[in-house]
């Protein structure tokens, strides 16, 4: 399963309006052990957003649970590359008729390297490109 940025805010600030489906969902989740899959940039986007909505101190929280998440073997975060990088950028110069971030098109490219065809979030790109978004 791919966490997309959307879902990681939506379950560190409480007062998102997705929080209550996104924590619902990532209890979920975390019942069941899935694997998780982000990317850099798509956390950098989420300690951002979190920062500027919930403050400095909710975004250190937010990456403590990451870190453990990761130190669980619960989450692998895979570094954006300039190889991923490149395939993205010819995501994003072909579909110019959409308005897909360079983040998303990382996380497509991520994505489909590790086979993955689920994505947690809320960001309907992702369907455009094939995806199957949770939750539904």
């Amino acid at each position: 399963m791919f966490v997309d940025t959307g879902a990681w805010i939506a379950v560190a600030v409480a007062r998102d309006e997705m929080h209550q489906a996104a924590a619902t969902y990532a209890a979920e989740l975390a019942r069941r052990n899935l694997s998780l899959l982000t990317t850099n940039y798509v956390l950098s986007e989420a300690y951002t957003r979190i920062r500027y909505d919930d403050g400095h101190s909710r975004a250190l929280a937010f990456d403590g649970i990451i870190q453990e998440m990761i130190r669980k073997r619960h989450l692998t975060v895979r570094w954006v590359n300039p190889a991923i990088h490149g395939a993205a950028l010819e995501i994003f110069r072909k579909f110019s008729d959409h308005n897909f971030s360079v983040v998303d098109c990382a996380s497509f490219v991520v994505a489909r390297q590790k086979k993955v065809r689920e994505v947690f979030g809320f960001d309907s790109d992702f369907v455009t490109m094939g995806f199957t978004l949770r939750p539904a």
